[in-house]
């Protein structure tokens, strides 16, 4: 069996997660959860030793967000497979580049070894968790890919695979501090004591990175 036919790194449903944004942490637990796989034929030959992209694929977007009323948000949890000898970098948001290092945050026309997925580390026929980001409306409702060829031939037929775990999420409640301290506020009443064990570790709830933790590329001490 697969990495991914396991089902053991899946968020299903029943689990509680939590994520910050904003200095705000949320908490909320998986109700619902539906499968989605989607394989998007790159658009053009990426030319040997060149770059192609950012490109944005059209069809993968978050299209519904947080409902005040309901109380519902929506999640993606995604994984890629790779078809081709190149290398993969990811924009998520469509504006940030991730998977660098302080000292090399992008790859350039010098260093192209660096913030990189290539095939090996999760094939076309059975993507893994290494390539796993969740997005999210409004702040990773879409996801950008730029591709390098680093053969001296063209690659005329890239693929990739996306895995995705589309989710219903009910929000519990946030934690957040500010000069008077620590605030947790349930969204509903009966969650009061939920939140508290979550906030407390004492209900297991497993943290997610929406976005990308970065740093200077100078060391603070």
């Amino acid at each position: 069996m697969g990495e991914w036919t396991e089902w053991s790194d899946w968020l299903r449903e029943g689990y509680f997660i939590r994520y910050t944004r904003e200095g705000v942490t949320y908490y909320e637990q998986v109700v619902a959860r539906d499968f989605a796989h989607y394989v998007y034929d790159w658009p053009e030959t990426v030319n040997a030793l060149s770059e192609s992209g950012p490109t944005v694929p059209a069809n993968l977007e978050v299209t519904v967000g947080y409902d005040d009323k309901k109380k519902t948000n929506r999640l993606w949890q995604l994984i890629f497979g790779i078809d081709g000898e190149i290398y993969v970098y990811v924009e998520l948001p469509t504006d940030t580049h991730r998977h660098g290092i302080p000292k090399l945050p992008k790859p350039s026309s010098t260093v192209r070894t660096v913030s990189h997925y290539e095939e090996w580390m999760s094939p076309f026929i059975e993507p893994t968790f290494i390539t796993e980001h969740f997005m999210m409306k409004p702040d990773t409702d879409r996801i950008a890919f730029d591709i390098y060829n680093p053969n001296a031939i063209n690659m005329p037929a890239i693929k990739l695979r996306f895995l995705i775990a589309k989710m219903i999420t009910e929000r519990i409640g946030t934690e957040y501090y500010d000069e008077a301290g620590l605030h947790l506020e349930p969204t509903r009443n009966a969650w009061s004591e939920l939140l508290d064990k979550l906030y407390r570790r004492v209900v297991y709830c497993r943290p997610i990175t929406i976005l990308p933790i970065t740093a200077p590329a100078v060391s603070n001490r």
